[in-house]
């Protein structure tokens, strides 16, 4: 018996509602997702305007300080904003200020200070400056590549209670039963389970770029951390290819290392952090990643916490670690803490 013209006519329409939502997700644009999340219009004349709002000059700083002291209580905070976004590169313009008079301006740059020194290269601020240059080239020189280089970014502002099938660009890869989720804009993998086995969010080079492997020289930096519970009995970290950058959350010292992913055997044993890193708190990691002669793999990996610095470097061999194929967020261990992460950067430089 046929199916009739209705019934046919369901299926389509489910069929077109399921591939328009897929295409949605896989489509997203971190540019105008975060621009919008800040607030900020992206019609290009209003992108242009933000643009001259959050160039670096004396000119330009010197006006949003004197602003810092208005009698308007929502002209200081926007002037506070606006320096944030200026980001790290307008630090050495405000270290060289002399110490001003008014207690207000003092106060609120102190808080400036705080925030950029504490966050990593490719903090909120940075990446809202990054959005509007970036948009605005793509508009203005449709087809020609990007001077400032290319970023991959994924800030988890999305709700998905199941990552299943994966997150945008992003596969998953866990033992069944597992599925992982971003609630609360963050991503969570979950703790205190039966089943052996890494859980994994991945980003391919192949998905991203349509190439078998990642450029030889890239920067990854992501806030990670652990919830409460089994201390010391599971591990957060970053990979890269075959090789995973690694700490315990609640650990005393962290015990930090390097293992292969595939057998979990470690490249550079436990290594004391200088600080326990604290669960339900996110720390930052980033991983400047090197290819070397003979496929060597040079790994200078940085972790900042509330005014801790922790620094590692090593060198892999190419047999440990493989491709260049994957970068992944990575949480390993039966029991524990759910693994948690936010603000997911990998910067591939200028091309």
């Amino acid at each position: 018996m046929g199916l009739s013209k209705t019934w046919v006519s369901y299926m389509v329409a489910v069929a077109l509602i399921v591939a328009s939502n897929s295409y949605a997700e896989q489509a997203s644009d971190w540019r105008i997702e975060l621009l919008n999340e800040h607030g900020i219009p992206t019609d290009t004349a209003a992108l242009e305007k933000s643009q001259k709002n959050h160039f670096i000059s004396a000119e330009i700083l010197d006006e949003k300080i004197k602003l810092l002291a208005s009698e308007k209580f929502t002209e200081r905070e926007q002037a506070q904003k606006d320096i944030l976004v200026m980001g790290k590169d307008v630090l050495p313009m405000i270290l060289a200020l002399p110490t001003s008079d008014d207690p207000e301006v003092r106060m609120r740059l102190g808080k400036i200070l705080i925030s950029l020194q504490a966050d990593g290269r490719w903090n909120r601020n940075a990446l809202v400056q990054r959005a509007i240059e970036s948009l605005l080239h793509e508009r203005k020189n449709p087809g020609i590549a990007d001077p400032q280089g290319k970023l991959f970014v994924e800030c988890f502002n999305t709700e998905k209670p199941s990552l299943s099938g994966g997150y945008r660009q992003l596969r998953f890869s866990a033992p069944d039963g597992l599925a992982g989720a971003v609630t609360d804009g963050m991503l969570r993998f979950k703790g205190d389970h039966a089943q052996d086995g890494d859980q994994r969010l991945i980003l391919r080079a192949r998905d991203f770029n349509g190439k078998q492997e990642f450029p030889d020289v890239f920067r990854i930096e992501s806030k990670m951390g652990g919830a409460a519970g089994g201390v010391g009995a599971y591990h957060v970290g970053i990979s890269i290819g075959n090789v995973r950058a690694l700490f315990h959350p609640g650990y005393p010292s962290g015990a930090f290392r390097f293992e292969r992913v595939d057998n979990n055997v470690a490249m550079v044993q436990n290594t004391n952090m200088g600080f326990n890193p604290q669960v339900d708190k996110l720390v930052l990691m980033s991983i400047e990643v090197k290819r070397l002669a003979e496929g060597n793999v040079s790994l200078d990996v940085t972790v900042n916490s509330a005014g801790h610095r922790f620094q590692k470097s090593a060198v892999i061999k190419a047999a440990d670690i493989g491709k260049l194929e994957t970068i992944g967020l990575d949480r390993s261990g039966r029991s524990g803490g759910d693994g948690l992460f936010d603000d997911f950067i990998v910067d591939f430089g200028k091309p």
